[in-house]
């Protein structure tokens, strides 16, 4: 049986494997948050932070697309459901 920290895991999971394949070497994932929060009727979905250390290049909008849609039928075939919501942060962002 898949419990809800299973889904979280495996979301984290195939976040940190796959989006180096559509990032530059200049990225470097510090690391990657989960959570599921309220959504609008009573529904909840899973937001993904992935957390880079800072001094690298800009996000490209194409690659970022490219990722999302790769990893679209992983989380499908994980069942990690609702997909997941990803925003992405710079490490300098928080505080030490």
């Amino acid at each position: 049986m898949t419990t809800s920290t299973d889904i979280l895991k495996e979301a984290v999971r195939i976040v940190r494997t796959e989006l180096p394949n559509h990032l530059s070497d200049r990225f470097t994932i510090s690391h990657v948050e989960v959570e599921r929060l309220p959504g609008p009727d009573d529904e909840e979905y899973i937001h993904v932070n992935v957390i880079l250390e800072d001094e690298h290049p800009e996000l490209e909008p194409r690659k970022i697309l490219e990722f999302n849609r790769a990893i679209r039928p992983m989380f499908e075939h994980a069942g990690v459901c609702p997909i997941p919501a990803i925003s992405y942060s710079n490490r300098g962002e928080f505080p030490r």
